[in-house]
Protein backbone atom coordinates (compact mmCIF):
# COMPACT_ATOMS: atom_id res chain seq x y z
CA UNK A 1 0.00 0.00 0.00
CA UNK A 2 1.46 3.02 -1.04
CA UNK A 3 1.73 6.52 1.08
CA UNK A 4 0.32 9.31 -0.60
CA UNK A 5 3.03 12.53 -0.89
CA UNK A 6 2.80 14.77 1.96
CA UNK A 7 4.22 17.52 -0.52
CA UNK A 8 1.86 18.61 -3.11
CA UNK A 9 3.04 18.06 -6.44
CA UNK A 10 3.36 21.34 -8.60
CA UNK A 11 0.58 22.01 -11.12
CA UNK A 12 0.76 21.03 -14.49
CA UNK A 13 1.57 23.88 -16.70
CA UNK A 14 -1.20 23.52 -19.09
CA UNK A 15 -4.02 23.38 -16.81
CA UNK A 16 -2.57 26.19 -14.51
CA UNK A 17 -2.66 28.49 -18.19
CA UNK A 18 -6.56 27.10 -19.08
CA UNK A 19 -7.60 28.49 -16.14
CA UNK A 20 -6.07 31.57 -16.02
CA UNK A 21 -7.30 31.74 -19.66
CA UNK A 22 -10.92 31.33 -18.50
CA UNK A 23 -10.07 33.67 -15.69
CA UNK A 24 -9.98 36.43 -18.14
CA UNK A 25 -12.70 35.08 -20.18
CA UNK A 26 -15.07 35.36 -17.36
CA UNK A 27 -13.64 38.59 -16.50
CA UNK A 28 -14.13 39.63 -19.69
CA UNK A 29 -17.65 38.67 -19.47
CA UNK A 30 -18.62 41.15 -16.84
CA UNK A 31 -16.88 43.59 -18.12
CA UNK A 32 -18.90 43.23 -21.78
CA UNK A 33 -22.35 42.94 -19.86
CA UNK A 34 -21.26 45.66 -17.60
CA UNK A 35 -20.58 48.06 -19.90
CA UNK A 36 -23.63 47.39 -22.38
CA UNK A 37 -25.73 47.64 -19.26
CA UNK A 38 -24.22 50.57 -17.79
CA UNK A 39 -24.35 52.47 -21.53
CA UNK A 40 -27.84 51.92 -21.99
CA UNK A 41 -28.53 53.14 -18.30
CA UNK A 42 -26.85 56.27 -18.73
CA UNK A 43 -28.73 56.78 -22.16
CA UNK A 44 -32.66 55.77 -21.72
CA UNK A 45 -32.12 57.50 -18.38
CA UNK A 46 -30.55 60.54 -19.83
CA UNK A 47 -33.66 60.89 -22.40
CA UNK A 48 -35.65 59.93 -19.86
CA UNK A 49 -34.67 63.33 -18.01
CA UNK A 50 -35.10 65.06 -21.24
CA UNK A 51 -38.48 64.50 -21.29
CA UNK A 52 -39.25 65.13 -17.65
CA UNK A 53 -38.38 68.68 -18.22
CA UNK A 54 -39.44 68.90 -21.31
CA UNK A 55 -36.57 70.27 -23.25
CA UNK A 56 -36.61 69.74 -27.21
CA UNK A 57 -34.61 67.41 -28.54
CA UNK A 58 -31.53 68.77 -30.22
CA UNK A 59 -28.34 67.18 -31.70
CA UNK A 60 -26.23 68.39 -29.08
CA UNK A 61 -27.93 66.41 -26.07
CA UNK A 62 -28.90 63.50 -28.37
CA UNK A 63 -25.77 62.65 -29.87
CA UNK A 64 -24.19 61.65 -26.53
CA UNK A 65 -26.85 59.78 -25.29
CA UNK A 66 -27.06 57.76 -28.63
CA UNK A 67 -23.53 57.45 -28.70
CA UNK A 68 -23.94 55.50 -25.21
CA UNK A 69 -26.14 53.36 -26.35
CA UNK A 70 -24.42 52.81 -29.45
CA UNK A 71 -21.26 52.46 -27.51
CA UNK A 72 -22.61 49.49 -25.31
CA UNK A 73 -23.90 47.81 -28.44
CA UNK A 74 -21.03 47.97 -30.28
CA UNK A 75 -17.77 47.04 -28.03
CA UNK A 76 -20.18 45.60 -25.15
CA UNK A 77 -22.64 42.99 -26.30
CA UNK A 78 -19.86 41.48 -28.68
CA UNK A 79 -17.09 41.44 -26.34
CA UNK A 80 -19.94 39.31 -23.77
CA UNK A 81 -20.96 37.41 -26.68
CA UNK A 82 -17.22 36.11 -27.68
CA UNK A 83 -16.60 35.74 -23.89
CA UNK A 84 -19.27 33.63 -23.53
CA UNK A 85 -18.68 31.76 -26.74
CA UNK A 86 -14.84 31.54 -26.02
CA UNK A 87 -15.82 30.07 -21.91
CA UNK A 88 -17.65 27.46 -23.97
CA UNK A 89 -14.57 26.31 -26.26
CA UNK A 90 -16.26 27.33 -29.14
CA UNK A 91 -13.94 28.17 -31.98
CA UNK A 92 -13.13 31.51 -33.44
CA UNK A 93 -12.21 32.44 -36.73
CA UNK A 94 -8.93 34.18 -37.98
CA UNK A 95 -9.75 37.96 -37.98
CA UNK A 96 -9.68 39.17 -41.69
CA UNK A 97 -11.67 40.95 -43.86
CA UNK A 98 -11.87 40.65 -48.05
CA UNK A 99 -10.06 43.50 -49.77
CA UNK A 100 -13.19 44.68 -50.99
CA UNK A 101 -15.17 44.51 -47.39
CA UNK A 102 -12.49 47.13 -46.52
CA UNK A 103 -13.22 49.58 -49.57
CA UNK A 104 -16.53 49.31 -49.00
CA UNK A 105 -16.01 50.27 -45.29
CA UNK A 106 -13.82 53.32 -46.21
CA UNK A 107 -16.97 53.95 -48.66
CA UNK A 108 -19.66 54.49 -45.90
CA UNK A 109 -17.23 56.66 -43.83
CA UNK A 110 -16.91 59.26 -46.84
CA UNK A 111 -20.86 58.94 -47.03
CA UNK A 112 -21.77 59.40 -43.35
CA UNK A 113 -19.62 62.03 -43.05
CA UNK A 114 -21.49 63.46 -46.49
CA UNK A 115 -25.09 62.31 -44.72
CA UNK A 116 -24.32 64.27 -41.62
CA UNK A 117 -23.41 67.51 -42.57
CA UNK A 118 -26.57 67.05 -45.25
CA UNK A 119 -28.71 66.36 -42.40
CA UNK A 120 -27.26 69.16 -40.53
CA UNK A 121 -27.52 71.92 -43.32
CA UNK A 122 -31.34 71.29 -44.46
CA UNK A 123 -32.07 70.63 -40.85
CA UNK A 124 -33.58 67.14 -41.84
CA UNK A 125 -34.73 66.35 -38.11
CA UNK A 126 -30.90 66.52 -36.81
CA UNK A 127 -31.29 65.30 -33.05
CA UNK A 128 -32.99 62.03 -34.71
CA UNK A 129 -31.10 61.43 -38.16
CA UNK A 130 -27.44 62.99 -37.37
CA UNK A 131 -26.53 60.11 -34.22
CA UNK A 132 -26.37 57.36 -36.69
CA UNK A 133 -24.31 58.94 -39.14
CA UNK A 134 -22.34 60.16 -36.10
CA UNK A 135 -21.56 56.82 -34.83
CA UNK A 136 -20.19 55.36 -38.30
CA UNK A 137 -17.98 58.52 -38.63
CA UNK A 138 -16.56 57.69 -35.29
CA UNK A 139 -16.08 53.82 -35.54
CA UNK A 140 -15.09 53.15 -38.40
CA UNK A 141 -11.45 55.10 -38.59
CA UNK A 142 -9.59 53.07 -35.90
CA UNK A 143 -11.58 49.68 -36.80
CA UNK A 144 -9.75 50.84 -40.55
CA UNK A 145 -6.91 51.24 -38.90
CA UNK A 146 -6.84 48.09 -36.90
CA UNK A 147 -8.06 46.18 -40.06
CA UNK A 148 -4.74 47.48 -41.76
CA UNK A 149 -2.41 46.37 -39.19
CA UNK A 150 -3.99 42.96 -38.52
CA UNK A 151 -3.64 42.54 -42.60
CA UNK A 152 0.15 43.09 -42.46
CA UNK A 153 0.55 41.04 -39.62
CA UNK A 154 -0.87 38.20 -41.24
CA UNK A 155 -0.98 36.45 -37.95
CA UNK A 156 -2.83 33.03 -38.64
CA UNK A 157 -3.96 33.06 -35.00
CA UNK A 158 -5.40 36.43 -34.32
CA UNK A 159 -8.77 35.83 -34.43
CA UNK A 160 -11.92 37.70 -34.06
CA UNK A 161 -12.20 36.71 -30.06
CA UNK A 162 -9.09 38.69 -29.39
CA UNK A 163 -9.54 41.87 -31.46
CA UNK A 164 -13.05 41.98 -29.96
CA UNK A 165 -11.32 41.70 -26.33
CA UNK A 166 -8.88 44.11 -27.71
CA UNK A 167 -11.91 46.57 -29.10
CA UNK A 168 -13.98 45.98 -25.78
CA UNK A 169 -11.00 46.30 -23.44
CA UNK A 170 -11.72 50.11 -23.78
CA UNK A 171 -14.46 49.98 -21.40
CA UNK A 172 -12.12 48.91 -18.59
CA UNK A 173 -9.00 51.20 -19.94
CA UNK A 174 -11.17 54.17 -20.35
CA UNK A 175 -13.10 54.05 -16.98
CA UNK A 176 -10.01 53.75 -14.95
CA UNK A 177 -8.43 56.40 -16.97
CA UNK A 178 -11.59 58.39 -16.25
CA UNK A 179 -12.53 58.23 -12.33
CA UNK A 180 -7.89 59.01 -12.29
CA UNK A 181 -8.39 61.91 -14.65
CA UNK A 182 -11.94 63.14 -12.53
CA UNK A 183 -9.75 63.36 -9.59
CA UNK A 184 -7.02 65.16 -11.37
CA UNK A 185 -9.40 67.47 -12.65
CA UNK A 186 -11.06 68.20 -9.76
CA UNK A 187 -7.61 69.30 -8.45
CA UNK A 188 -6.99 71.59 -11.41
CA UNK A 189 -9.94 73.20 -10.93
CA UNK A 190 -9.19 74.40 -7.22
CA UNK A 191 -6.06 75.71 -9.38
CA UNK A 192 -8.13 77.68 -10.96
CA UNK A 193 -10.57 79.00 -8.83
CA UNK A 194 -6.71 80.25 -6.85
CA UNK A 195 -6.08 82.16 -10.41
CA UNK A 196 -9.33 83.26 -10.66
CA UNK A 197 -9.83 84.94 -7.10
CA UNK A 198 -6.42 86.18 -7.45
CA UNK A 199 -7.54 87.93 -10.43
CA UNK A 200 -10.02 90.94 -10.24
CA UNK A 201 -10.62 90.97 -13.96
CA UNK A 202 -11.49 87.29 -13.97
CA UNK A 203 -13.67 86.93 -10.60
CA UNK A 204 -15.68 89.94 -12.22
CA UNK A 205 -16.38 87.96 -15.33
CA UNK A 206 -17.51 85.05 -13.47
CA UNK A 207 -19.93 86.81 -10.92
CA UNK A 208 -21.19 88.24 -14.30
CA UNK A 209 -21.50 84.00 -15.96
CA UNK A 210 -23.37 82.96 -12.54
CA UNK A 211 -27.08 84.88 -13.07
CA UNK A 212 -27.05 84.77 -17.00
CA UNK A 213 -25.15 81.77 -18.06
CA UNK A 214 -25.47 82.44 -21.95
CA UNK A 215 -22.55 81.79 -24.52
CA UNK A 216 -21.25 85.01 -24.77
CA UNK A 217 -20.47 85.21 -21.58
CA UNK A 218 -19.21 82.01 -21.26
CA UNK A 219 -16.94 83.15 -24.70
CA UNK A 220 -15.90 86.17 -22.97
CA UNK A 221 -14.56 84.58 -19.72
CA UNK A 222 -12.49 81.52 -22.14
CA UNK A 223 -10.83 83.77 -23.28
CA UNK A 224 -9.79 85.99 -20.06
CA UNK A 225 -8.34 82.28 -18.24
CA UNK A 226 -6.37 81.55 -21.74
CA UNK A 227 -5.14 84.66 -21.08
CA UNK A 228 -3.62 83.72 -18.22
CA UNK A 229 -0.15 82.45 -18.13
CA UNK A 230 -0.75 80.52 -14.96
CA UNK A 231 -3.67 78.66 -16.75
CA UNK A 232 -2.09 78.55 -20.08
CA UNK A 233 1.13 75.99 -18.18
CA UNK A 234 -1.45 74.08 -16.13
CA UNK A 235 -3.51 73.16 -19.79
CA UNK A 236 -0.21 72.38 -21.21
CA UNK A 237 0.98 70.19 -18.31
CA UNK A 238 -2.17 68.43 -17.68
CA UNK A 239 -3.41 67.65 -20.91
CA UNK A 240 0.21 67.28 -23.09
CA UNK A 241 2.55 65.24 -19.86
CA UNK A 242 -0.87 64.33 -16.88
CA UNK A 243 -3.36 62.94 -19.23
CA UNK A 244 -0.85 61.05 -21.64
CA UNK A 245 0.77 59.38 -18.86
CA UNK A 246 -2.73 58.12 -17.35
CA UNK A 247 -4.26 56.86 -20.25
CA UNK A 248 -1.20 55.02 -22.04
CA UNK A 249 -0.91 53.25 -18.59
CA UNK A 250 -4.34 52.53 -18.73
CA UNK A 251 -4.99 51.89 -22.76
CA UNK A 252 -1.61 49.37 -21.89
CA UNK A 253 -3.58 46.92 -19.31
CA UNK A 254 -5.11 45.28 -21.96
CA UNK A 255 -2.20 43.47 -23.67
CA UNK A 256 -0.66 43.52 -20.24
CA UNK A 257 -3.35 40.79 -18.79
CA UNK A 258 -3.68 39.12 -22.99
CA UNK A 259 -0.25 38.37 -22.00
CA UNK A 260 0.20 37.68 -18.66
CA UNK A 261 1.63 34.45 -17.41
CA UNK A 262 2.15 33.53 -21.13
CA UNK A 263 4.63 33.44 -23.83
CA UNK A 264 2.60 35.18 -26.75
CA UNK A 265 4.32 36.72 -29.68
CA UNK A 266 5.19 40.37 -29.88
CA UNK A 267 3.24 40.91 -32.97
CA UNK A 268 -0.11 39.20 -31.39
CA UNK A 269 0.30 41.65 -28.64
CA UNK A 270 1.09 44.37 -30.70
CA UNK A 271 -2.53 43.81 -32.24
CA UNK A 272 -3.90 43.86 -28.70
CA UNK A 273 -2.34 47.14 -28.17
CA UNK A 274 -3.70 48.38 -31.34
CA UNK A 275 -7.17 47.02 -30.48
CA UNK A 276 -7.42 48.16 -27.43
CA UNK A 277 -6.30 51.97 -28.86
CA UNK A 278 -9.12 51.27 -31.15
CA UNK A 279 -11.47 50.63 -28.64
CA UNK A 280 -11.03 54.06 -26.55
CA UNK A 281 -10.86 56.17 -29.92
CA UNK A 282 -14.10 54.86 -30.60
CA UNK A 283 -15.36 55.58 -27.08
CA UNK A 284 -13.79 59.23 -26.90
CA UNK A 285 -14.58 60.26 -30.37
CA UNK A 286 -18.09 59.22 -30.01
CA UNK A 287 -19.15 61.01 -27.04
CA UNK A 288 -16.52 64.19 -27.29
CA UNK A 289 -16.88 64.91 -30.93
CA UNK A 290 -20.63 65.45 -30.15
CA UNK A 291 -20.18 68.39 -27.83
CA UNK A 292 -20.16 70.83 -30.96
CA UNK A 293 -22.36 70.05 -33.96
CA UNK A 294 -21.91 73.53 -35.78
CA UNK A 295 -18.75 71.93 -37.06
CA UNK A 296 -19.42 68.72 -37.25
CA UNK A 297 -17.94 67.45 -40.54
CA UNK A 298 -14.61 68.84 -39.61
CA UNK A 299 -14.48 67.68 -35.93
CA UNK A 300 -15.42 64.25 -37.51
CA UNK A 301 -12.40 64.25 -39.77
CA UNK A 302 -9.81 66.04 -36.93
CA UNK A 303 -11.19 62.95 -35.15
CA UNK A 304 -8.99 60.59 -37.46
CA UNK A 305 -5.97 61.94 -36.36
CA UNK A 306 -6.92 61.28 -32.65
CA UNK A 307 -7.78 57.72 -33.56
CA UNK A 308 -4.53 57.04 -35.41
CA UNK A 309 -2.88 58.40 -32.42
CA UNK A 310 -4.48 56.20 -29.56
CA UNK A 311 -4.24 53.32 -32.02
CA UNK A 312 -0.19 53.73 -32.33
CA UNK A 313 0.34 54.76 -28.77
CA UNK A 314 -1.73 51.49 -27.67
CA UNK A 315 0.44 49.47 -29.90
CA UNK A 316 3.66 50.68 -28.96
CA UNK A 317 2.90 50.05 -25.65
CA UNK A 318 1.70 46.21 -26.71
CA UNK A 319 4.47 45.98 -28.66
CA UNK A 320 6.65 46.98 -25.52
CA UNK A 321 4.87 44.16 -23.41
CA UNK A 322 5.25 41.18 -25.78
CA UNK A 323 8.89 42.03 -25.54
CA UNK A 324 8.60 41.72 -21.58
CA UNK A 325 6.28 38.54 -21.81
CA UNK A 326 8.01 36.79 -24.73
CA UNK A 327 11.53 37.70 -23.91
CA UNK A 328 11.70 39.58 -20.55
CA UNK A 329 13.14 42.80 -21.57
CA UNK A 330 11.29 44.79 -19.32
CA UNK A 331 13.58 47.87 -20.75
CA UNK A 332 11.87 47.99 -23.98
CA UNK A 333 8.22 48.08 -22.12
CA UNK A 334 9.45 51.10 -20.65
CA UNK A 335 10.94 52.57 -24.22
CA UNK A 336 7.57 51.51 -25.84
CA UNK A 337 5.83 53.33 -22.52
CA UNK A 338 7.79 56.61 -23.14
CA UNK A 339 7.50 57.07 -26.41
CA UNK A 340 3.59 56.24 -26.45
CA UNK A 341 3.61 59.52 -23.78
CA UNK A 342 5.73 61.68 -26.14
CA UNK A 343 3.73 60.97 -28.91
CA UNK A 344 0.40 61.53 -27.11
CA UNK A 345 1.96 64.47 -25.53
CA UNK A 346 2.70 65.98 -28.83
CA UNK A 347 -0.37 65.50 -30.43
CA UNK A 348 -2.57 67.01 -27.15
CA UNK A 349 0.22 70.08 -26.49
CA UNK A 350 -0.92 71.45 -30.80
CA UNK A 351 -4.01 71.12 -30.12
CA UNK A 352 -3.94 72.91 -27.14
CA UNK A 353 -2.04 75.64 -28.57
CA UNK A 354 -4.71 75.94 -31.42
CA UNK A 355 -7.39 76.32 -28.42
CA UNK A 356 -4.96 78.91 -26.99
CA UNK A 357 -4.20 80.90 -30.48
CA UNK A 358 -8.22 80.85 -31.11
CA UNK A 359 -8.57 82.14 -27.76
CA UNK A 360 -6.42 84.86 -26.99
CA UNK A 361 -5.49 86.03 -30.59
CA UNK A 362 -7.83 88.62 -32.17
CA UNK A 363 -9.13 87.56 -35.70
CA UNK A 364 -6.98 88.46 -38.46
CA UNK A 365 -3.55 87.32 -40.41
CA UNK A 366 -1.16 86.48 -37.47
CA UNK A 367 -4.15 83.71 -36.11
CA UNK A 368 -4.87 82.74 -39.23
CA UNK A 369 -1.37 81.84 -40.37
CA UNK A 370 -0.72 80.24 -37.09
CA UNK A 371 -3.83 78.09 -36.57
CA UNK A 372 -3.01 77.02 -40.41
CA UNK A 373 0.45 75.73 -38.81
CA UNK A 374 -1.00 74.18 -36.12
CA UNK A 375 -3.34 72.34 -38.87
CA UNK A 376 -0.84 71.55 -41.19
CA UNK A 377 1.47 69.79 -38.24
CA UNK A 378 -1.42 67.42 -36.57
CA UNK A 379 -2.28 66.69 -40.33
CA UNK A 380 1.59 65.73 -41.05
CA UNK A 381 2.00 64.48 -37.84
CA UNK A 382 -1.51 62.08 -38.33
CA UNK A 383 -0.05 60.58 -41.69
CA UNK A 384 3.14 59.75 -40.06
CA UNK A 385 1.24 57.65 -37.38
CA UNK A 386 -0.39 55.74 -40.02
CA UNK A 387 2.73 54.82 -41.37
CA UNK A 388 4.40 54.19 -38.30
CA UNK A 389 1.37 51.63 -37.69
CA UNK A 390 1.97 50.14 -40.80
CA UNK A 391 5.99 49.75 -40.99
CA UNK A 392 5.78 48.43 -37.55
CA UNK A 393 2.78 45.79 -38.57
CA UNK A 394 4.71 45.00 -41.54
CA UNK A 395 8.54 44.51 -39.80
CA UNK A 396 6.27 42.11 -37.12
CA UNK A 397 4.87 39.84 -39.54
CA UNK A 398 7.47 37.54 -39.75
CA UNK A 399 6.35 36.76 -35.69
CA UNK A 400 3.34 34.13 -35.77
CA UNK A 401 3.45 31.70 -33.02
CA UNK A 402 2.31 32.36 -29.55
CA UNK A 403 -0.85 31.79 -27.71
CA UNK A 404 -4.15 31.20 -29.26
Amino acid sequence: MSTPPLIAQPENGQAARDRWHRARLLVALLLGLGGFLLSGMLSAGGLVLLLIEGKRLAPHLTLPLFSLAAIGVALGLPLAWQSFAGLNGWPSRRFSLPLAWGLQLVLAFLMSLIGGQVVLALGLAPALTLPWFHAVALALPPFLLLWGAASLVRDPHYTWRQMWGGLGGAFGSLGLAFVVELVLLAIGLVAVAIVVEATPDLAAALSQLRPTPDYQALSELMTLLLRQPAIVVMLFVGLGLIVPMVEEAFKSLVPALAGAGLKPSVARLFLWGVASGAGFAMVEGMLNAGLDTQEWASVALLRIGSSTMHCLTAGLTGWGWGKAWAQRRWLHLLLAYALAVITHGVWNSISVGMITITGTLEQGALQSTLVTTAFMLLALLTLAMIAAVMILAKRLSKEMGGVT
